[in-house]
């Protein structure tokens, strides 16, 4: 290191260190963590758009205007799930969760408690906002939908 050649630091962003952090970040040069940067950056206003469609879709499906409701809203919740950390709605992320908890070991043919699922999905909503994550009314909401989802297993013996 010296005054010709300064060390230049990058900082890849949390997103980026969480999906392509650990032992292979290593081998990564700078240029391509800032070309990592900027293609997460470039893909957040689609992927953000699609988590809305999705949201949508499944709350379609709760409300009955769709055939095959409950295969629709956990394949939709799932993917929200996993898509959420990248648009920076890690509230909504749990929030889905919350959706797929509620109906895994479910058959396709399930009718989910509407309170239930209707309570989740207005959280999952609320998280979309940007400040969501701050917000400590959404992470309480969060947790009085995790409340309602064991207590509903509870009820239809699925505990």
């Amino acid at each position: 290191m010296s005054a010709e050649n300064p060390v230049e630091l990058i900082a890849p962003s949390f997103r980026l260190q969480r999906k392509m952090g650990g032992p292979a970040s290593r081998m990564l040069t700078p240029e391509a963590y800032r070309k990592a940067n900027a293609a997460l950056e470039e893909v957040i206003p689609p992927i953000d758009d699609e988590v809305r469609r999705l949201l949508q879709e499944l709350q379609d499906a709760l409300q009955g205007e769709m055939p095959g409701g409950r295969d629709i809203m956990w394949n939709n919740a799932h993917e929200i799930r996993g898509l959420a950390g990248t648009v920076r709605k890690i509230t909504l992320g749990q929030a889905a969760n919350l959706i797929c908890h509620y109906l895994n070991d479910t058959a396709s043919d399930f009718v989910p408690d509407q309170g239930v699922m209707q309570t989740i999905v207005v959280v999952a909503h609320q998280a979309l906002r940007d400040e969501a994550d701050t917000d400590p009314m959404i992470k309480v909401l969060v947790q009085d939908g995790a409340r309602a989802v064991l207590a509903q297993r509870h009820r239809e013996g699925r505990d």
